[in-house]
């Protein structure tokens, strides 16, 4: 058996996610991200959702919350790729937030990947990162947030659009050996460093084995500064969700290792096909958030080889 089909099946245990779902940004207007997005990357608003008077205590906010969600998908479409979540908080109001960049414990750059540079008006020649354990040439721009985007250039797949795709999220953490423990409690396993690589700052490529499409690319800087903990109303890039096949299955896995995981809750969506999603809500040992949604595998189509 290869590599690849001994992960995908260590990864069938009910508390490992197998795809990434989606990327949340708080955003102060949601129609001048999505139009920054979609002229930059051609995503597509797929599903919306308004919600009026949403319970919000799962996720640490009040009874009664309002809000607008756009999910924003690039070429590959819903099923075959996560998507970029835009939400703009009603009620309560967005926190502002003007510490997005700051080397502290926290989502601090979303990622898409082009097969080229050369494609991205104005790109030059770019800066060396690191994505999915190799050294590639990457440009950053900063969103209408404030949020950092980097768009790394990574060889397509025959079967990739030709417009860009979302790739990764980059994010800090204050102890990277405890850090990827953490992940790996939920599926995610490390993509080791090629041997050419080398690193500004201690890292580790994350990524799903039944996901080749998105990876986690956490960064540990010697240096870090502290900033308020965020809320989900937080502006900027705030949790990631993660499909599960079963999520009260996962609860009960989790709860079994540590007893004061939260139970999972339905969030209402009438307005998308679902009609809403059972999530599960968890904090990482920095306290970044991680939603685990019920997603059966059948309601996906990733790709078979990571790139």
């Amino acid at each position: 058996m290869n590599t690849v089909a001994v992960a995908r099946t260590e990864s069938r245990r009910a508390e490992y996610a197998h795809s990434v779902m989606h990327c949340n940004l708080n955003s102060a207007d949601v129609i001048r991200s999505q139009q920054f997005y979609a002229d930059l990357f051609a995503v597509r608003d797929r599903m919306r959702s308004i919600s009026e008077d949403t319970d919000g205590r799962f996720m640490g906010l009040s009874e009664h919350t309002a809000s607008e969600t756009v999910f924003l998908y690039d070429g590959r479409g819903p099923r075959s790729a996560p998507a970029l979540e835009l939400v703009q908080w009603h009620d309560p109001q967005l926190i502002r937030r003007s510490d997005l960049g700051a080397d502290a414990p926290g989502f601090r750059v979303i990622g898409y990947r082009v097969n080229s540079l050369a494609s991205v008006p104005g790109a030059g020649g770019g800066e060396s990162v690191v994505v999915r354990g190799r050294a590639r040439k990457a440009i950053r721009v900063t969103d209408p947030d404030g949020v950092i985007v980097e768009i790394v250039e990574v060889a397509a797949a025959e079967s990739d659009p030709k417009t860009p795709m979302l790739s990764h999220t980059r994010m800090v953490v204050s102890d990277l050996e405890r850090s990827v423990a953490w992940y790996s409690t939920i599926g995610f396993v490390v993509r080791p460093d090629d041997t050419d690589v080398t690193r500004s700052v201690p890292g580790a490529s994350l990524y799903l084995p039944e996901d080749p499409t998105f990876s986690f690319e956490l960064e540990c800087p010697v240096e870090q500064v502290e900033i308020e903990p965020k809320v989900a109303n937080t502006q900027g890039l705030y949790r990631v969700a993660a499909a599960v096949e079963d999520v009260k299955a996962a609860y009960t896995a989790l709860a079994k290792a540590d007893p004061a995981t939260p139970e999972p809750g339905f969030v209402p969506m009438p307005d998308v096909p679902t009609g809403g999603f059972t999530v599960l809500f968890l904090s990482d040992p920095d306290g970044l958030v991680v939603e685990l949604v019920d997603r059966p595998r059948n309601t996906v189509r990733r790709p078979l080889q990571p790139l």
